[in-house]
């Protein structure tokens, strides 16, 4: 897959990502229009909010694609990027994050596999 592909995929997803934006602000005003239920409404905010996780991922995975290949440029890149890093901290968007979510889901279910062979 080359790198424009990827992009083509980001601003494909990015499209999405806004239109389910919109539409949230649409179910929103029916709702305080009296429309639709709040469950309904929370329904609706979950999968927008899964379609956002999978937005911020991706476009994490585009900056780090972006970053220059030199060792020298990148650490520098990287340097001046402290910034952008630690928003996708904060959304849960980074490498270490993702990684770490990955751990413990790893560790959770060997502890569930192991509490049910050990019966």
């Amino acid at each position: 897959m080359a790198l424009r592909d990827i992009r083509d995929y980001y601003f494909t997803m990015m499209a999405q990502y806004l239109e389910l934006q919109q539409d949230l602000a649409d179910f929103e005003q029916a709702f305080k229009d009296g429309y639709i239920t709040e469950d309904k409404l929370e329904e609706v905010k979950t999968d927008v909010a899964r379609v956002k996780e999978n937005y911020d991922r991706l476009t994490y995975i585009v900056y780090l694609a972006e970053l220059p290949n030199r060792k020298e440029k990148k650490e520098k890149a990287l340097k001046g990027n402290t910034l952008i890093e630690e928003y996708f901290k904060k959304i849960g968007a980074s490498s270490d994050v993702v990684f770490d979510e990955n751990k413990s889901t790893i560790a959770k279910i060997k502890a569930e596999l192991k509490a049910l062979t050990d019966k």
